[in-house]
């Protein structure tokens, strides 16, 4: 299975956040990933979760997913793998000058999966740490560059699972949402792959009453 991993794949997503008294946000996201330049699923999921801000440059969210996943990158096999997730992390951003910004990421993920035809259910445990660099083009445009990496701890054995490098560009939209898209270079323990991917993150602010 692994020498048939596509060399691309497309990564297409939508996020929606609700932001209340500028302290707690509510966060749902849903993905779609494909198989190669197909419009075949090989991953499609769903996380929630909730957010704190404790100032302007932390931040700490949990919650919870649900991934689907194809047991193979075969377009014929229909049978997809349920894992169930639960997430925390901790985030800090550090604006550099007037139009950098730095971000730092680090979160755990508790991954319980479900057995298939080819592999017994098991526990995952994985550590994610993302950095990456802002850069403000225009008062819509801006890009990010960045490495993402992932290791886990499964099977009684705690190895290195992926590393994503990251070029993204940013366009804010009306009423508070914003496109990204970009390109990912996704290292995978026995092989690469080149990702596509393009997200819709739509904001909504409850503001307060006034008195």
């Amino acid at each position: 299975m692994l020498a048939q991993i596509p060399a691309t794949s497309n990564w297409v997503g939508f996020q929606f956040r609700l932001n209340k008294a500028d302290k707690w946000e509510l966060l749902n996201d849903v993905g779609y990933r494909t198989i190669g330049v197909s419009a075949s699923s090989y991953t499609h999921y769903y996380r929630n979760g909730i957010r704190y801000m404790f100032n302007e440059k932390w931040n700490a969210g949990a919650g919870t997913a649900f991934f689907f996943t194809r047991s193979s990158y075969q377009k014929s096999n229909h049978e997809f793998g349920r894992e169930f997730r639960l997430w925390q992390d901790i985030a800090f951003r550090q604006p550099l000058r007037k139009t950098f910004a730095l971000n730092d990421r680090f979160r755990i993920e508790e991954r319980w999966f479900n057995a298939v035809i080819n592999k017994a259910a098991y526990f995952g445990f994985r550590l994610r740490e993302r950095l990456t660099v802002t850069k403000i083009l225009t008062d819509k445009w801006s890009i990010e560059v960045g490495d993402e990496y992932l290791q886990m701890f499964a099977t009684k054995k705690f190895l290195f699972n992926s590393n994503r490098i990251l070029l993204l560009a940013v366009y804010k939209l009306k009423n508070e949402a914003l496109l990204q898209g970009g390109y990912i270079w996704l290292k995978l323990p026995v092989s690469s792959q080149h990702v596509f991917t393009l997200n819709f993150q739509k904001n909504i602010t409850l503001r307060r009453r006034s008195g």
